[in-house]
């Protein structure tokens, strides 16, 4: 070795690796192996989008009450020959969102070709005294709509709503309750419920008045004035001291701390 500590016939300066020289053979056969595989993911999409194994030849719901059958069908009827790849769930629940009882939709797919649906729907409320454009009874659910009930099934034994008119916000909107009125018909609603009311004689009407809200009760129970607020306390009230008063009496629970009872 030399004194500068280079090899004998090596010149000053770094030595550089030679770049492997890729051949031209190996570099049209990545290419190929590459288009090849381009190649089967187009035909795959194309296969799985467009042949007939995957159009939906069966479309499943669950049990339902109040949703008029034909609707539902004609509803569902459009999804049937569609590619099941290529229609999605939101496409499915767009076509459902139409008919009024439907809540809390989720749609599944099934392969090769069965798309399955599956909804709760919503929970009549009150029954409102007055009739539906068809003659139908009216009835308000959960969420404060007022639908038409189905005339194919027997009513339950709700409540008779009576003294409140109906709204709609635009021509094609729901068909709601007076908008002065909605939020303390739910409120009393939820206060009979909180505090058992139904469970211990069951209720024949709510009346809306000027001076707020009577309850009638069945069997000549007697009727309750509970006014426009506070519903939960005075009703807790008189679930108190219900089994310590004569039936058919009206009583006036608007005052703190009393119940004002008198003769209908």
């Amino acid at each position: 070795m030399s004194p500068d500590g280079l090899r004998p016939g090596m010149s000053g300066g770094y030595a550089v690796r030679r770049q492997k020289k890729i051949s031209r053979r190996g570099l049209w056969l990545k290419l190929s192996a590459v288009v090849v595989v381009l190649g089967l993911i187009f035909a795959g999409g194309y296969y799985t989008t467009k042949s007939e194994y995957f159009e939906v030849v069966r479309v499943e719901s669950g049990s339902y009450r109040f949703t008029i059958r034909e609707d539902l069908d004609g509803m569902l009827s459009g999804c049937l020959g569609r590619n099941i790849w290529t229609l999605s769930e939101d496409q499915v629940a767009g076509r459902l969102a139409a008919l009024p009882w439907v809540r809390d939709l989720k749609v599944l797919k099934r392969l090769p070709g069965t798309i399955e649906v599956d909804f709760r729907e919503w929970r009549p409320l009150l029954a409102l005294d007055s009739a539906g454009k068809n003659g139908q009874t009216l009835v308000m659910v959960e969420d404060g709509r007022v639908l038409e009930f189905p005339a194919h099934l027997p009513l339950a034994a709700l409540p008779v709503l009576v003294g409140v008119s109906c709204t709609r916000d635009s021509l094609q909107g729901p068909l709601r309750l007076d908008p002065k009125w909605s939020d303390g018909v739910l409120s009393l609603l939820d206060a009979m419920a909180a505090t058992g009311l139904e469970t211990a004689g069951a209720v024949d009407f709510l009346v809306a008045r000027p001076e707020g809200f009577a309850i009638v009760l069945q069997a000549g129970q007697g009727r309750l004035l509970v006014g426009r607020e506070d519903f939960a306390d005075r009703l807790a009230r008189y679930m108190a001291a219900r089994e310590h008063l004569e039936p058919g009496l009206q009583m006036d629970l608007r005052f703190r701390d009393r119940i004002t009872c008198s003769r209908l």
